[in-house]
């Protein structure tokens, strides 16, 4: 006689992408692209790719500091460096000495208005001036201590930026006056946007806020000690660069005594990278709104941001200790460009023109359009095969676009990855590299005609995981005669089976339960019960059935109990067995989603001993 059937159960929960699936990697957003590593393309704010022109050394210098440059409406540049401070003039490729001051450093240029070219020293403090920056070099005020970093044109006059101590000054007739004192060491630099000036400071590492009439007000302070450079978006707010210091520590005291040189030289040796909340950092950048709300938008990890610059279309991020330029649109950063060099010390003109140190060198883009990008690495999850890429945009004529692949099996990249692949023509094709769990592709732009710049709105790559078998993690034999429901029995702690059904001769518990349970349930009592749980997922986040089968301990013969499971714990009556040692295997299969490569495991679980039969006493008469 066949016994009533019931099941208990707790369904995995698992997502409804199948190894068996093709999925895509898409990249159409700066968001998606962030992280990615170019040299000459710029990421536009709909996430598309456009090449630019290289940047090309204009000027060489052989002072060891490069500190200031500004160039002029007519594409004249003016530089100015340090050990010994002198300015230079740069135009059409030809390189002329302006003058020479009696100082350690040119800090700071600005052309104003009337186009007059002003310059700002440290040790000692100078401004000077060149007429039309035409004439010669004249010094026009000197301040009786401390040092000059930053110069700025607000409301029809000159304000400078000095320390130490912080203050700023305004340039009148009678020479350098007091504007406003600043509660820190340095006034490091300066930024005017709208009706206000902001500063950044330097041993506290505040942002503060100047209408030119009342005192100066805190907007931000950065968890670093050094705010390096300011630079105005067209939506009205600022972004900030936050150096130097450990952001976890807290910042030090800023120190009233004794005269501080700050400079913007790249030193031999590097200290440990500060540890913030969220992870190591050497730098970051701020976003402050007209409000004066102020938001991290993102921390280096590596890179010391020194310059600031809004380009076209986002922020250029100018760094060090390796020389690089970064992008930052719509809140995501990737890299824009590398320089042969240790440090990119200013920006100007939104990045058309570069200046560097060690060498000391002046750059400026020109020559035929030419960029490469490299994705940021795409993770598929597990090891997989590639299908096809493909590039939709305004893409050049055949041999001016084309596209590279490479694969590993760790992110970022290193040695381990395959070697790039043999480029392919845009708009692309089959991705040839090995499969792995993470692919990158390169796309390099050089257009034959100078007036048709190439255009990449999207990129889409195919994969398929490669389809892994799942794991069964625990496989649990319960004390006999416990079962677990969800909800109570008709009787307290006691179950009884009410429907038998024709599914096999063993009977189970809860059955035809289908929702999901991230517990077995409440503990009752079965006489003659036993229950299994399990553990088991699938690496590619396949939905897995199971098969529970039972069979004498060291016999090869198995009896099915249950089979396409979707539940992980049984229940069954063991009263049709006969009394004896047995074991339980369970099978984990991804086949419903796999039906051309399905993948299974299986697991035994430990001896189960089987008594129905009662005890059985006798009278035994004892012998006189």
């Amino acid at each position: 006689m066949r016994r009533p059937i019931a099941v208990l159960f707790v369904l995995i929960a698992f997502g409804s992408a199948h190894a068996s699936q093709t999925r895509r990697f898409v990249l159409d957003t700066p968001r998606a692209l962030a992280g990615a590593t170019g040299h000459g393309v710029m990421i536009f704010p709909d996430g598309s790719l456009r090449p630019l022109a290289p940047l090309t050394p204009v000027a060489t210098f052989d002072e060891p500091l490069g500190l200031a440059v500004v160039v002029a409406p007519d594409g004249t540049a003016f530089v100015g460096t340090g050990h010994p401070a002198r300015i230079y003039r740069v135009r059409e490729g030809r390189k002329e000495l302006v003058g020479e001051a009696k100082a350690d450093q040119i800090t700071a240029l600005l052309l104003d208005p009337d186009e007059n070219l002003w310059a700002a020293t440290a040790a000692p403090a100078l401004l000077l001036r060149s007429a039309k920056a035409k004439g010669a070099i004249e010094e026009v005020a000197r301040l009786q201590g401390g040092n000059l970093w930053d110069l700025a044109w607000f409301k029809g006059g000159l304000v400078v930026a000095a320390g130490n101590p912080g203050r700023l000054m305004r340039f009148t007739a009678k020479g350098l006056e007091l504007a406003a004192a600043i509660p820190d060491r340095h006034a490091r630099c300066l930024a005017v946007t709208g009706d206000v000036l902001l500063i950044g400071t330097s041993g506290k590492g505040l942002v503060m806020r100047w209408t030119g009439t009342t005192p100066p007000g805190v907007v931000y302070d950065s968890s670093f000690t050094e705010v390096a450079a300011l630079a105005p978006a067209p939506d009205g707010a600022t972004y900030a660069a936050g150096i130097a210091g450990d952001p976890t520590l807290g910042k030090p005291p800023a120190k009233d005594d004794g005269e501080a040189i700050v400079t913007v030289s790249v030193s031999e040796s590097t200290s440990t990278t500060p540890e913030t909340p969220k992870g190591p950092a050497t730098s970051e950048i701020v976003r402050i709104l007209p409000q004066g709300a102020a938001t991290t938008v993102h921390r280096f990890t590596k890179q010391i941001a020194s310059t600031l610059a809004w380009g076209d279309v986002g922020l250029v991020i100018g760094t060090g200790l390796d020389g690089e330029l970064w992008q930052l649109v719509e809140g995501s950063a990737a890299m824009l460009d590398t320089v042969n060099a240790a440090q990119v010390v200013r920006i100007a003109a939104g990045g058309a023109w570069v200046l560097t140190q060690s060498p000391t060198r002046l750059l400026h883009r020109s020559g035929k359009v030419h960029g490469t990008f490299a994705s940021p690495p795409l993770d598929a999850g597990q090891p997989a095969q590639w299908g096809d890429a493909e590039l939709v945009g305004e893409l050049p004529p055949r041999g001016g676009c084309t596209l590279r692949f490479r694969s590993g099996a760790s992110a970022p990249p290193d040695d381990t990855w395959s070697a790039w692949s043999a480029p392919v023509g845009c708009p692309g094709g089959q991705v040839a590299a090995p499969p792995a769990r993470y692919l990158q592709w390169q796309v390099e732009l050089e257009p034959a005609a100078a007036a048709s710049i190439p255009r990449v709105g999207r990129t889409e790559v195919t994969y398929r995981q490669i389809n892994l078998p799942p794991e069964i993690k625990e496989f649990t034999v319960h004390e006999p005669g416990e079962v677990f429901l969800k909800g109570p029995p008709p009787s307290d702690r006691i179950v009884e089976v009410q429907h038998p059904d024709l599914s096999g001769i063993f009977t189970t518990l809860d059955d035809e339960a289908k929702e999901t349970q991230d517990r077995l349930g409440k503990k009752y009592y079965r006489v003659g019960y036993q229950s299994l749980s399990w553990k088991a997922d699938d690496p590619n986040g396949d939905p897995l059935r199971f098969t529970v089968e039972v069979g004498r301990a060291g016999s090869d013969a198995w009896w099915k109990v249950r089979d396409d499971l979707e539940v992980t714990s049984i229940a069954l009556d063991t009263q049709a067995l006969a009394d004896g040692l047995y074991r339980f295997r369970l099978t984990a299969t991804d086949a419903p989603s796999n039906p051309e490569t399905p993948a299974r495991v299986q697991a035994l679980s430990s001896v189960v001993v089987v008594d129905n039969t009662p005890p059985a006493t006798a009278a035994v008469e004892e012998e006189p």
